[in-house]
């Protein structure tokens, strides 16, 4: 490493080195090599005592303190920094180090001022260090599940970080936006309101904070914004763009208040909903309840599985916790009641059926590590006792409470509204598909039917639905509970019919939302998207909207996108049509709707003839449809389907004849031929095929899975 006297002198005087720092170059030069050759503590000795006759030169305090971080000595390298700091309080590359630094040692929240000096003073001369440290925060936030803030740190990460990392932020930023686990309302872009109302000096203020957003210092320009509402204090628009600004800074409670507020003020329902909407969303994500998690040491992890095994309420899972590569964990589903088969019953009572009210994970000790076996339990907290007291008792001794902490990414929270709503019944091996089916669709029935209605909510100030329903002045909060309840659902990709739901409690209408162009109808948020009626677009609209459907994942919303494409049948190009059919049946069976993934399978078989589409490919379908059709073996179409299917496939494919065969037998039903074999699906086993047809109990996502036929990759 050499530097050329006449370039710019490292300390970012603006000179040149020969007329700057030339008397120290040597001396800084040694030291930079041996840090770069991974001899770092060598070069902190150089540097340190450089820095002890030259501490507020700023090439040293830098270099020094950027050695620090590297070490991962925070204090260090903020104290190294300070002589620097009072003599140039600007210096960019000293800003970033010092926000570096107590990002590290104070969390975002209490380093905000700090960060955010180091974004206005260094984005100009070192963009791609505040990229990468925007992007570092976005993480922090995601794990303090403050997701908005995230989301926007994230593509303010994007318009800085280095050309090379920037492809790795842009698949974040999708991970964020297809994530099912936060509400669709909070993903995706969020626009500031424009003002039409304010002076021309005031004006200047809203530029003024609309400049500091692009700065990535969104509490200084909610400050600046709130300056306004003293002359507009019930504008609406103002108060919702100082609401979003709290949210990109992280400041959810705050912004819940101040969206509470435009929601209030606004004479636009739809607007006042879209607005209430994400406050009551940052009002529940505040006031989730953690489950309880206990953690116990134990002498023979076999001897106490022996054990488990013999409790009812424990059902031990088929698989591995940490995959194939952690052999010493098992998982058991924990029960509120010894289950109990249902498999011949028509119509279960769903108070009768057990429900899975945590899980207990069981680890062997490590010799390598010297640890111990250890039990994990995981349960609501109302059955904390309950569980642990059938645990001691099995084992016959008390179990000793560990303190390691150990698979705490097991706990689970829930909404406090929420809690309980939403049961997840446990079905034994014998269960048909056909009967999760119906207690699937039995349960969100419930839901909709007595339980979210006759449930309070903090979001209608402690009303049911059902009193809400008969005030006026809670319509628009109404509305917004039931785009909180649909994202609820969404989760489970349960589709809300939310035009039926404003109609059953006396709400207005939605009002459709008309895109112009392609570049409006990219940048609209999630609930202005759902709004968009899909009938008026191009088809070069309808395949940019397909776009952001199937990666938003809105179940009730992506089916009518689905539909709307496969009629015109040229948004897309030929070789996606299959993957579009494929979601379209998906849906259907998410709804629990055997009949309507029935025919959406016929119509895919028409479009495959019609669209000349290869044997193997047309064969997908048929596969498909005998998954759904072996659901009720009493299906008068069931037989003449499988000869049929012989006719025209099997009899040209014997090892997959075989396969069927098998797949056949294990739902007692008798081929119309004679030939034993055995039948797969991608990543499952024959006899789970018909039993993951209705995954009724936990979050899916719609993936089109196909069976597999021998041979093919």
């Amino acid at each position: 490493m050499s530097l050329d006297p006449y370039s710019l002198c490292p300390c970012e005087s603006g000179k040149k080195l020969k007329f700057c720092c030339s008397d120290i170059a040597s001396d800084m030069v040694k030291a930079l090599q041996l840090h770069e050759g991974g001899q770092s503590k060598a070069a902190l000795k150089i540097l340190q005592k450089i820095y002890a006759t030259n501490p507020a030169r700023a090439w040293v305090a830098t270099s020094l303190a950027g050695v620090y971080l590297y070490l991962e000595d925070a204090a260090s390298a903020r104290e190294t920094l300070q002589p620097l700091l009072q003599e140039s309080p600007d210096h960019p590359l000293a800003r970033i180090l010092e926000a570096t630094a107590a990002l590290d040692m104070d969390g975002y929240e209490k380093a905000r001022s700090v960060i955010h000096r180091a974004f206005t003073k260094g984005v100009k001369y070192h963009p791609e260090m505040i990229g990468s440290m925007a992007a570092g925060i976005a993480s922090t936030l995601y794990e303090e599940e403050k997701l908005v803030s995230a989301r926007q740190h994230l593509a303010f990460a994007m318009r800085f970080v280095r050309d090379e990392d920037r492809q790795q932020v842009f698949m974040r930023l999708l991970d964020f936006d297809g994530d099912q686990g936060v509400p669709y309302p909070l993903r995706g872009v969020h626009n500031l309101r424009p003002l039409t109302t304010l002076s021309a000096e005031e004006d200047k203020v809203f530029r003024k904070s609309v400049g500091l957003s692009a700065l990535g210092c969104w509490h200084e320009a909610a400050a600046v914004a709130s300056q306004l509402t003293e002359a507009h204090p019930e504008n609406a628009e103002l108060w919702y763009d100082i609401g979003l600004y709290q949210a990109w800074d992280g400041d959810q409670e705050q912004a819940a208040v101040s969206l509470h507020k435009a929601a209030s003020l606004s004479e636009d329902f739809e607007f006042a909903t879209s607005s209430e909407t994400l406050a009551q969303l940052f009002d529940l994500e505040a006031s989730q309840t953690s489950e309880v998690v206990r953690h116990y040491a134990v002498d023979s992890l076999s001897k106490v599985l022996t054990q488990f095994d013999e409790i009812p309420r424990l059902h031990r899972d088929d698989r591995l916790v940490g995959g194939e590569n952690s052999p010493g964990e098992i998982s058991y589903t924990i029960l509120d009641r010894d289950p109990t088969s249902i498999a011949d019953q028509e119509n279960p009572d769903l108070t009768k059926l057990p429900v899975v009210i945590g899980v207990l994970v069981c680890t062997d000790k490590d010799e390598a590590q010297n640890s111990t076996a250890l039990c994990h339990m995981v349960v609501e907290n109302e059955h904390v006792e309950e569980m642990q007291k059938l645990i001691q008792d099995s084992l016959g001794n008390p179990l000793e409470n560990h303190s390691v902490h150990a698979l705490e990414d097991i706990t689970f929270s829930q909404w406090a509204d929420y809690r309980g709503l939403y049961r997840q019944y446990y079905f034994d091996k014998q269960t048909p598909a056909r009967l999760r089916a119906v207690i699937g669709k039995k349960n969100w029935e419930n839901i909709l039917a007595e339980l979210w209605p006759n449930r309070p909510l903090s979001g209608l100030d402690g009303k049911t639905p059902l009193e809400a329903s008969q005030i006026s002045e809670l319509s628009y909060k109404l509305a917004a509970a039931i785009n909180v309840l649909d994202a609820f659902a969404d989760r489970y990709n349960y589709q809300i019919d939310i035009p039926a739901l404003r109609e059953k409690y006396s709400l207005p209408s939605q009002e459709s939302f008309p895109v112009a162009d392609e570049q409006e109808l990219s940048a609209c948020d999630v609930l202005q998207m759902l709004r968009i009626p899909i009938e008026t677009l191009t088809d070069d609209q309808a395949a940019i909207l397909l776009n952001r459907t199937q990666l938003i994942q809105h179940a009730g919303f992506t089916e009518k996108v689905l539909a709307e494409v496969l009629r015109r049948e040229d948004v897309v190009e030929l070789e996606r049509m299959p993957q579009i059919w494929h979601a379209y049946i998906d849906l259907a069976r998410d709804k629990y709707d055997r009949e309507e993934a029935l025919n959406r399978i016929e119509q895919a078989k028409a479009w495959a003839e019609k669209s000349g589409q290869k044997f193997e490919e047309s064969l997908q379908w048929e596969m498909r449809q005998l998954q759904f059709l072996v659901i009720d073996p009493q299906d008068d179409s069931l037989i003449p389907f499988l000869e049929q299917m012989h006719r025209k496939y099997l009899r040209k494919l014997p090892e997959l004849e075989e396969a069927i065969t098998a797949y056949l037998e294990e739902h007692d039903i008798t081929p119309p031929w004679n030939t034993r074999g055995s039948i797969l699906v991608a990543g499952s086993s024959a006899s789970s095929i018909s039993q993951e047809m209705w995954p009724a109990e936990t979050p899916q996502e719609s993936t089109g899975s196909k069976l597999w036929i021998p041979g093919q990759d």
